[in-house]
């Protein structure tokens, strides 16, 4: 079985790696659960979550869907999820997407134990003109011109926790398109 990994997925698993605890994983909006496959050919115990199923997850998982552990949730209602939290959660590719998408921070902040890694499209990148939830409707960039929104209000929405951004590249060809994706890392003070 060879699930295609890209510098994205590779740095989810890496940034999942780095932290020590008991390797347990919600992903929130999980799509075609690429990631999930990567993280749990690591080592992880993975929850795949997304509001539902589309046809892109049938056609995508074929060879791997008994490996997963999936569910429908939403991230707008935190009691849809099975578990109360997890030590480390990743929502890739999601905020963009939800016009409540403070609400849905704020829950992502409740399921998270140790870790949360997030990643939004730096301003257009990676654009679905459509109505939310299929669509964007939210766009970041450093500032917050240019009818951006600024990415540091999640640093402020997270406090006292600790906030790590970086812009990276997605996929190879991102080198020269231009795209990126910023990657928030979150780390909550453990008492």
């Amino acid at each position: 079985m060879n699930v295609i990994s890209n510098v994205y997925i590779d740095r989810v698993v890496l940034e999942a790696s780095k932290l020590r605890c008991n390797k347990e994983v919600l992903v929130v909006g999980a799509g075609d659960c690429a990631t999930c496959y990567h993280l749990i050919k690591a080592g992880f115990d993975v929850i795949s979550t997304d509001y539902k199923k589309t046809e892109r997850f049938e056609q995508n998982m074929v060879d791997y869907k008994h490996l997963l552990n999936w569910q429908e949730s939403s991230i707008l209602d935190i009691n849809s999820f099975s578990v109360e939290s997890r030590d480390i959660v990743v929502c890739m590719e999601v905020l963009e997407h939800l016009v409540d998408y403070k609400l849905a921070f704020e829950n992502l902040l409740k399921l998270t134990n140790k870790r949360l890694i997030i990643g939004v499209p730096w301003k257009t990148s990676f654009n679905y003109p459509a109505p939310p939830p299929e669509g964007h409707c939210n766009y970041w960039d450093y500032d917050g011109r240019d009818g951006y929104k600024n990415i540091y209000e999640f640093e402020e929405m997270c406090k006292p926790h600790k906030f790590y951004i970086e812009n990276i590249i997605s996929h190879e060809e991102d080198l020269t398109s231009g795209e990126r994706v910023m990657l928030m890392i979150i780390d909550k003070e453990i008492e």
